[in-house]
Order: structure tokens, then C-alpha cells, then sequence
């Protein structure tokens, strides 16, 4: 295989690399912050958890305090009875009595739906809290962890850079001008490896004779489909 195009293999492959490096190096703040973000969803909903045990408990003391009243004023009531004159007075403060009664059921019935609420929300209080504690912790380390990883791909990113450097210079520039132009219409792929005699950038077949004339004599062959240059090896077969 002719040096050329050996060289403009290793370029792409060290681009390829670049590229991967790239994004890792995008995808990496990226992803801290999406754990920043979980980990204060988590924080806002043990937040939540506690403001509605405040309320609940809240609630409960204000329906007992109610619940309080109502039976001091039923009392009143129940003594008014042998003082009232007529027998429709009578009736009607029964009426009021029977209704107080019934309302301080209902308060009853809400109170204890309360108490069972602020029993699961007490229960489920310690697992939120540990939990938020946990995920603080592991955000740390993880976030710890890739700020590390970012150094190194920065660092090998540069390490690339210079050899990509390196390899260009000793390409001729209108082969490196064509590479760089094919590649910056091709999503960044302007060598490409036939297998099965079908270019992998646009899955088109390639003729055998230019298959050959790559392997024979080593030339630049573009895919005449696409114009990716084509890098071809001998396949093995069964």
C-alpha cells in the first residue's frame, strides 16, 4: 500500500480520535450538570416532603382547636335547652345540635386521615433524608471523577493535536486540502475502508477496478458516488 494513502488514513483515524475527544470534552460538563440537576429535583422534593408534614400537622391542630370549639358551643347549647320557651325553639336547637354533632364527625374522620398521613410522612422523612445525603455524596465523587477524566482528555486531546500536526505537514498541500474539503462535507469522514466492495460512507458499491487499482498501485480513488477517498485491504476469505 502506497505511503500516501497510508498517511491519509492515519490522519482520518487521528481525526476520528479528535472528534471523540471533542465531544467527550463537551459532553462531560454536560453531564455534571445533569446530576446537579437530579440532585436538586431530589433536594426540592424531600423540601416538598417536609413542607407538607408542616402543613399537615398544621392541619391537625387547627381541626382540634375546631373540634374544640364546636363541642364547647354544643354545650351552650345543650344548656339553653331548659331555657327555651316554645316547642319550635326547642326543635330547632336539637336540629342545630344534631348538625354540630355531625360536623364534628366529619372533623373527626379528617383528623384521623391527617394522622395517618403525617405517620407516613414522618416514616418516609429518614429515607428521604439519607437518600439526599447519598445522593450529595455520590454527586461529589462522580462530579470529582470527571473533572479528573476532562483533565485527561484535554491532555490527550492535545497530544493529538500535535501528531494531527505532525502527519499534515508531511502531506502535500493540495492532498491535504482535498482531504480537509471532502471531510468537511462528509460529517467529517473523507477516508473511508471498502468492505465487501461497498464504501461504508454513502453504501454504494465500488466497481472491482477501482478496488484494484487502490490495492495494485496505491493511488488516491474516490468513491464516485460520494468522493470519499477510498482506503482499501486485501479481505480474507473463508
Amino acid at each position: 500500500m502506497d505511503l500516501l494513502l497510508q498517511m491519509l488514513r492515519s490522519l482520518q483515524q487521528l481525526d476520528d480520535k479528535l472528534s471523540a475527544f471533542g465531544q467527550r470534552k463537551k459532553d462531560i460538563p454536560e453531564q455534571i450538570q445533569a446530576m446537579e440537576r437530579t440532585y436538586e429535583e431530589e433536594k426540592e422534593g424531600l423540601e416538598k416532603h417536609k413542607q407538607r408534614l408542616k402543613e399537615a400537622g398544621l392541619e391537625q391542630r387547627q381541626l382540634e382547636k375546631q373540634l374544640l370549639e364546636s363541642a364547647e358551643d354544643r354545650k351552650k347549647k345543650q344548656a339553653k335547652l331548659l331555657d327555651v320557651k316554645t316547642n319550635e325553639e326547642y326543635k330547632a336547637l336539637l336540629k342545630e345540635i344534631e348538625y354540630a354533632k355531625e360536623a364534628d364527625s366529619a372533623t373527626e374522620d379528617s383528623i384521623l386521615v391527617l394522622l395517618e398521613e403525617i405517620d407516613s410522612l414522618e416514616k418516609g422523612l429518614k429515607d428521604k433524608e439519607t437518600s439526599v445525603l447519598e445522593s450529595e455524596k455520590k454527586l461529589k465523587e462522580e462530579a470529582r471523577r470527571l473533572e479528573l477524566e476532562i483533565v485527561e482528555v484535554d491532555k490527550e486531546h492535545q497530544l493529538l493535536q500535535g501528531e494531527r500536526k505532525r502527519v499534515a505537514a508531511e502531506l502535500a498541500p493540495e492532498v491535504l486540502n482535498d482531504y480537509e474539503k471532502i471531510r468537511s462535507h462528509r460529517a467529517g469522514q473523507a477516508v473511508v475502508t471498502v468492505r465487501k466492495e461497498v464504501c461504508p460512507g454513502c453504501h454504494m458499491q465500488v466497481p472491482p477496478q477501482t478496488i484494484n487499482e487502490v490495492l495494485q498501485t496505491g493511488e488516491i480513488r474516490h468513491c464516485q458516488y460520494c468522493r470519499r477517498i477510498l482506503y482499501c485491504e486485501l479481505e480474507e476469505t473463508a
